[in-house]
Formats: structure tokens, C-alpha cells, sequence
């Protein structure tokens, strides 16, 4: 009997290849600090932001630096006790590692049954301030559609180590606010170009960034449709979130299974997938994603 496939797995057609990374022994206490952060931040429900960043952590200090050889997959213990030694996230991945993963949703999203919708193309042009404000001008169509100002507030963050394919989630509170002309300090301004795939309560973007130090390429997972477990609700149920919050976990490592898996995955690309993202370019080799998929998103980049 053919084994059924969760429909809330993100790239169902890797299921086989990494159903056993996703019941690890660390999950449940990753749950109970995200279902720690929800209990005591009830009042900002509509705020509240649960995403994991794809990336990779730098170890300083000797008395931490060997745990860059460690082959398990681990929490990040907290180093505050540790002289000389910390540790810094990285986010973003390799560019080739950013067009993989963003070949392998977009053939997803075309199969019947994945459940999964491509959101337009979004431009941000984004400005970030020393007081830890951000000013987002979001254009889509070559039209400015939104304008937002937010300060992240109430910052969690639970970092996970996998022999580089690392990431870090952020619990957090996306409050409204002002921009003090006078005292707040620009500290970097960013163009964005976004595209995202959205699947029941998880959304996926993917973000190749621009600013003065160079490019940038994202991939993040992000639980935007929880609050509606959460909010209007007289009591939440905690057995549901658990189980959202479970396959939240998963999907990480599903996204990953693309890049411990490329050539499975790009082998299993079909002719009219690979012609519809490439025109002629049939006999595409993955070394050459790269160049193909880059062109495409440099060239989009800064339309407005």
C-alpha cells in the first residue's frame, strides 16, 4: 500500500527521502519554549510572529569552537557562561542552494494536491534604524502598495545546529510605531525582491536583498496563519498549536531535504517544468541554476 503523504508537507514529492529527519527527540522542546512564548504574550496575538531563518552559525572562543565538529543535531545551549566565546547566525545560504530550494516549490506548487499558492512577486525597499524600527515601502506591479513601520519587541530566539544546514527561530511581537526623525539613526537601507509560497499555516519567502555590503539570499519559514487558533478565541487549544507547531519544525528540515538531495530532486525536474522556468535552456545543468534563476531575480529586483 502506497504510504500516505501529510498534506501540510511542504515538498511532498522529497517525503520519502526525509520522513526520518522529521521526528527528532529535540522537537518537543522547541514546542514547550515557542508554547511557553504564546502563553505569556497573550495580549499581542495579532502580532505575534513565529518564523525560522535558514542559515548557519560561527562558533568564537575555544571553549566553544568544537561545536562546529559535532555530526548530531542539537539546541544551542545558552554560552552567557562561557568567557571569550559566542556565537553568531548567519542568515541566508548559498545562492545555488537558494535557487534549488526555489526550483523544487516551484514544481511543487504546480502539482494537483500540494496545496500550495504562489503569491506574486513583492519589492521592499526596506530601512532599518538603531532603535530597531523598520520602514518598509512594499510595491508590487510597479505600484506602491503599502507602507508599514514596525519595532520588533519581546525577541526569543531558539537556535538549532545541523552541521551547517542550521536555523534559528525567532518568537516575536511586530508592534506598530513612529519614526522620531530627529533621534532615530538609519543604520542600512535593503531592497527586497520577494516571492512566497503559501501552505495552510506556513509560509514560505524567499528573498534575494541588496544593500551597500552586498547580496543576500534568504529562505524563511514563517507560521503566519496561526492566529486564527489564537485570536478571538476563548480559550486556546493547546493540542491543536502543538500539532501545527510540530509540523513547523518538520517543514524546516523538508526544505532542507532539497540541498541534501539536489540531484534527486533536480533529476526528478520534468521537461515542461524546466521549459517553463528557463525557455530553451532544456539540458540545464544544476551547476548552472545559479546563473539561470539569478539572471531572472537581479533582473526583477529593482523594478518598481
Amino acid at each position: 500500500m502506497k504510504e500516505k503523504i501529510p498534506s501540510n508537507v511542504i515538498i511532498k514529492t522529497n517525503y520519502v527521502y526525509t520522513k526520518n529527519l522529521m521526528a527528532q527527540r529535540f522537537f518537543p522542546s522547541i514546542i514547550d519554549q515557542i508554547m511557553q512564548y504564546i502563553k505569556e504574550h497573550p495580549r499581542h496575538y495579532n502580532n505575534l510572529e513565529i518564523e525560522a531563518k535558514l542559515g548557519r552559525f560561527e562558533f568564537k572562543g575555544s571553549a566553544v569552537k568544537n561545536f562546529e565538529s559535532i555530526n548530531e543535531i542539537f539546541i544551542i545551549p545558552d554560552l552567557n557562561h562561557f568567557p571569550n566565546s559566542k556565537f553568531n547566525f548567519k542568515a541566508g545560504i548559498m545562492p545555488r542552494d537558494f535557487f534549488l530550494i526555489w526550483s523544487a516549490l516551484e514544481k511543487e506548487s504546480k502539482l494537483n494536491g500540494a496545496n500550495i499558492e504562489c503569491i506574486k512577486p513583492i519589492i521592499y525597499k526596506d530601512t532599518s534604524y538603531s532603535s530597531n524600527k523598520r520602514r518598509s515601502q512594499i510595491f508590487q506591479d510597479g505600484k506602491i502598495v503599502k507602507e508599514e513601520i514596525i519595532r520588533k519587541e519581546n525577541k526569543k530566539h531558539i537556535n538549532v545546529r545541523n552541521e551547517g544546514f542550521d536555523f534559528r527561530i525567532t518568537c516575536s511581537e511586530e508592534m506598530p510605531t513612529d519614526i522620531d526623525e530627529e533621534n532615530d539613526v538609519i543604520e542600512n537601507v535593503r531592497d527586497k525582491y520577494r516571492i512566497s509560497y503559501q501552505l495552510s499555516f506556513y509560509r514560505v519567502d524567499l528573498t534575494l536583498s541588496k544593500d551597500k555590503d552586498g547580496e543576500y539570499y534568504e529562505v524563511e519559514i514563517e507560521m503566519n496563519m496561526l492566529k486564527q487558533e489564537l485570536v478571538g478565541v476563548k480559550q486556546i487549544n493547546e493540542k491543536n498549536i502543538r500539532v501545527i507547531l510540530d509540523r513547523f519544525i518538520q517543514n524546516i528540515f523538508n526544505l532542507y531535504s532539497v540541498l541534501m538531495n539536489d540531484s534527486i530532486m533536480f533529476n526528478s525536474m520534468q521537461e515542461e517544468q524546466i521549459n517553463y522556468e528557463i525557455g530553451k535552456n532544456k539540458h540545464l545543468k544544476p551547476e548552472e541554476i545559479q546563473s539561470i534563476y539569478g539572471n531572472y531575480f537581479k533582473n526583477n529586483l529593482f523594478r518598481k
